[in-house]
């Protein structure tokens, strides 16, 4: 359909937002409160989610984490969280996304608005907009699920757009958009971007960081004592709490776990000379 063809911007755009994202990839919350926040702006979106769940293709989902995001001036932000740490205690809280998951949409990525899963009547209805969206100034809603690659147990990266009461459905160019900003981004996660349950370079304690700046450089023991002024036992003791951070029992599988997530020397701080 014309109306679904994404003008040159459109593509320039999305490849900006996925360099973006991976510059702050190390950081799971802020990349997902910047895609979440950029699609808003490109598709006139007031409120969105950007996370993880699991067992959604078997509707017995489970939030693996979420990341909200409002405009400035939203009504009812207090509500909005309250939904929020409902969902979180129990994922079934929004009816409305297991109509969406029934379609099963995640192997293609598909993307859909509220005209695309319910009539009107429906809609108007539901839970989610009665209880939740109705009384915070919400209509509109679009769903936005792919698997994520090399996860297992039905592991999916989700987006939800909502639009404030009044707005027009997602139009089917933007649905469009946000499918192929999914797909750009999704293949990363667990690789350069970060999921929620990856250990991070930044929390690593701080007097581990330059003993793994000198891991990394294929330093042994008694190199990294020597230059770092340390015991070589004090130097043992500081890799296995590396290793324990970053889930690796061995110099080459932390080296492939750095080279996989995409980071660089700037993922830590760097270790004095």
């Amino acid at each position: 359909m014309k109306s679904r063809n994404l003008r040159a911007e459109d593509w320039r755009d999305l490849l900006r937002l996925a360099g973006e994202c991976r510059e702050l990839g190390d950081d799971p919350i802020g990349w997902r409160r910047h895609l979440i926040e950029a699609l808003c702006g490109l598709t006139d979106a007031h409120l969105g989610f950007a996370g993880e769940m699991e067992g959604c293709r078997t509707l017995q989902h489970k939030d693996l984490g979420m990341v909200p995001w409002m405009r400035s001036g939203t009504v009812g932000p207090e509500r909005i969280g309250a939904a929020v740490e409902d969902f979180r205690g129990d994922s079934t809280h929004v009816p409305a996304m297991l109509d969406y998951f029934r379609r099963d949409p995640i192997p293609e990525g598909t993307c859909l608005g509220c005209p695309e899963v319910f009539d009107d009547r429906s809609w108007y209805a539901s839970d989610d907009y009665r209880v939740v969206f109705e009384p915070c100034g919400f209509d509109q809603t679009l769903w936005c699920f792919r698997p994520i690659l090399g996860a297992g147990h039905d592991q999916n990266t989700g987006i939800v757009l909502v639009r404030a009461k009044g707005g027009r459905p997602f139009e089917s160019r933007l649905l469009f958009l946000v499918r192929e900003a999914h797909a750009a981004i999704a293949p990363m996660i667990g690789g350069p971007l970060a999921r929620f349950a990856d250990p991070s370079p930044m929390h690593l304690p701080q007097r581990a960081r330059p003993v793994l700046a000198c891991l990394l450089e294929g330093d042994g023991d008694k190199q990294i004592a020597a230059r770092l002024g340390l015991s070589v036992h004090t130097v043992n003791e500081y890799t296995k709490a590396i290793y324990r951070h970053f889930g690796v029992r061995s110099r080459p599988e932390l080296l492939a776990r750095w080279i996989r997530r995409g980071w660089t020397s700037s993922s830590f701080e760097s270790r004095p000379m």
